[in-house]
Parts: structure tokens; sequence; C-alpha cells
């Protein structure tokens, strides 16, 4: 298994067991079986000379964060709109993985030096699930590789 995929793997892994997460894919989905949904895609690998021994690697991957706005849920408060609750459900989801990130992260047999803090953007998305409120979660997970 490559390295890109072992992080990848190893994320999701962490996504899953986020209390607040339905559903997570590893690639796009465009009918999600939950909400909220979570997909894990591949971003850019950048990779840069250390030194004779040892390159350095960056791994990055999007997190896109998902929640509909386009029904009521069982356990929306009374009083809440979908607006808002899909923005708290979101909100939450995002502190949930970045915690799980940021204090427990190993990689089997690749010498991680450490994850950045996460960038998130927030927007409306439409698809073929319909509206959902999304926040997009980038990492950057920095290694190190003999050469």
């Amino acid at each position: 298994m490559s390295v890109s995929t072992t992080i990848k793997s190893q994320l999701i892994s962490k996504v899953q067991s986020c209390t607040s997460v339905q559903v997570v894919y590893g690639h796009e989905e465009p009918n999600p079986s939950g909400w909220p949904a979570v997909m894990v895609t591949s971003g850019d690998m950048q990779g840069e000379f250390s030194s004779n021994t040892e390159n350095s690697r960056v791994y990055a991957f999007n997190l896109l964060i998902m929640m509909s706005i386009g029904q009521d849920f069982s356990g929306m408060p009374p009083g809440t709109n979908r607006m808002e609750y899909a923005e708290q459900i979101v909100a939450t989801v995002v502190d949930e993985i970045i915690d799980a990130v940021d204090t427990d992260f190993e990689l089997d047999g690749t010498p991680v030096l450490f994850v950045n803090a996460a960038d998130v953007q927030w927007a409306y998305t439409a698809g073929e699930f319909g509206e959902v409120r999304s926040a997009s979660l980038s990492l950057r997970v920095y290694t190190e590789k003999l050469v």
C-alpha cells in the first residue's frame, strides 16, 4: 500500500470514529446515504530535498463535510430552523475531526512529522443530494522519506 493510501485510510478511520458523523466516503459520492456525510479525497503532494539521506513529503487531503438543509431531522431542537441546525452539525463535525487529528495521529511504518493545522472553508453546496451546508477541511500531512 502506498504512503498516500495508508494516510488516507487512517484519516477515514479517524473520521468514522467521530460520533457526530453518520457516513464517510473515500471518494466523492453523488448521493450520500446519511447526514452528516464526510468525503475524504486526496489532494496535491509536495516534496523537497531535506538532506542527503531524506526528503520531505507533504500529502494533502480534502475532507468535505455536508449536512442537508432540505429536510427536517428527528434530532432537531424545537424552534431551530434547518439552516441553523445544519450549520451547528457541520461545525460540530469540523471540531471533532480537527481534535481527532490534532491529538492522536500516528502512521505505521511512515515517519509522520506533523499534521498542519487545518484550514476550513464554509459554503453552500448543491448536487444530486439536494442542497447542503458544507465545510471543506484541508489537511496537510508532513513526512520524511529515506532515500
